[in-house]
């Protein structure tokens, strides 16, 4: 087996089996996810941030600096149209469940 690189510059030769076991090192595992990185994630764009000395300018979501009365009754309602059930229903007695406590 010849294996050519994209530009036609570089060769390789391989024994079938040799080639088979290089072909399949690629291939994840079973449960394993492969994960692939395009656009501003991608190599060739962190390379070029890199050579620029821009990396410190990666888009990064910005976390909340408070959990409003708002935020609390959006979590419950997305729940709620996810499960069809109030998660704030005691599923016992049927009760109203106040939150106590809440860590971030």
């Amino acid at each position: 087996m010849i294996f050519q690189s994209k530009d036609g510059k570089n060769e390789k030769v391989f024994d079938a089996l040799e080639w088979l076991a290089a072909m399949t090192s690629h291939v994840p595992s079973n449960g394993e996810q492969m994960v692939r990185y395009y656009g501003d994630y991608g190599n060739a764009s962190r390379g070029l941030r890199q050579k620029k000395n821009l990396d410190d300018l990666i888009p990064s979501v910005l976390e909340q600096e408070s959990f409003s009365k708002e935020l609390r009754k959006n979590w419950t309602r997305l729940i709620q149209k996810i499960s069809e059930a109030n998660p704030l229903t005691c599923p016992k007695c049927q009760g109203r469940i106040n939150i106590i406590s809440f860590r971030g």
